[in-house]
């Protein structure tokens, strides 16, 4: 199966901002693959910043720069169907990490992240935490 793109995760995005951009910056920055992020993503990050207490504008520039680097997907219909076959099927993350793995797998795209829910699965490229 071919790959067309990358997910790149809240835990990556985090990450690329407040964390060690190195271990990131070559999927965010330099990939030759297309980059989509969740529209859930944009929840998981608002609540994040909102948590840090950055101020509304550092809060929304962080999000549109998020929808410039990468395709933001909305959940549809056939996302949330295929996210309660994998909670079905035994997925352990929460809904959210649930809801961007099915968006990874309805577009056949590899998923970038270092949250331990997704460790081990085949679609995923796991980057071990520091």
């Amino acid at each position: 199966m071919i790959r067309i793109g990358y997910v790149i995760d809240t835990w990556v995005w985090v990450e690329y901002y407040y964390g060690e951009i190195s271990r990131v910056r070559e999927y965010v920055e330099n990939s030759d693959n297309d980059l989509f992020t969740s529209v859930i993503t944009l929840t998981e990050m608002k609540k994040f910043l909102y948590q840090r207490e950055e101020c509304p504008a550092v809060v929304e520039n962080i999000v549109r720069e998020i929808g410039v680097r990468s395709l933001i997907v909305p959940v549809s219909e056939t996302i949330a169907i295929l996210a309660g076959e994998l909670k079905k099927d035994g997925f352990k993350g929460g809904i959210a990490d649930t809801l961007i793995l099915a968006m990874a797998r309805e577009g056949n795209h590899t998923i970038i992240t270092g949250d331990p829910h997704f460790r081990n699965l085949p679609d995923v490229v796991f980057i071990e935490q520091s």
